[in-house]
């Protein structure tokens, strides 16, 4: 019994055909992956910027300075929530990555089991980005 998968689009993945969900999740998980190396680049220069300040604080720290004094030269107010900010949006590019392999993993007929093992986490996690992912294979 074979079950009609709807439109099939051409991919230059081995030259196969594939069903026209999974091609459309694998063109969505390509502008994920852009969009996540763009968070990666945010972050890694945020982190940069927030070790060239903690550089000066422990110089600072060091000679004894009133750190009330030296919070305000280093920007404490904007310093704390640019990484976290650049934490998040790296967290959240991550994980809709995740999600979108994981929901190509169905797509391509993989278990739980299966998925769990490909990532190297728990089946029941893999579970859960599985139930996850599922909206975005609709």
């Amino acid at each position: 019994m074979t079950v009609d998968q709807g439109p099939v689009a051409t991919s230059g993945y081995g030259g196969t055909t594939m069903p026209e969900s999974t091609a459309r999740l694998r063109r969505a998980a390509s502008d994920g992956i852009e969009e996540l190396i763009g968070a990666t680049s945010v972050l890694r220069s945020e982190l940069n910027a927030h070790e060239a300040t903690c550089r000066k604080v422990l110089d600072e720290v060091r000679v004894d300075h009133e750190i009330t004094g030296v919070l305000p030269q280093v920007q404490a107010d904007t310093w704390r929530s640019a990484v976290t900010d650049a934490i998040r949006g790296f967290e959240a590019a991550r994980h809709r990555v995740r999600l979108l392999l994981v929901a190509i993993e169905v797509e391509e007929g993989r278990s739980i089991g299966e998925v769990a093992r490909s990532w190297g986490v728990s089946r029941q996690l893999a579970s859960r980005w599985v139930q996850e992912s599922a909206r975005l294979r609709d």
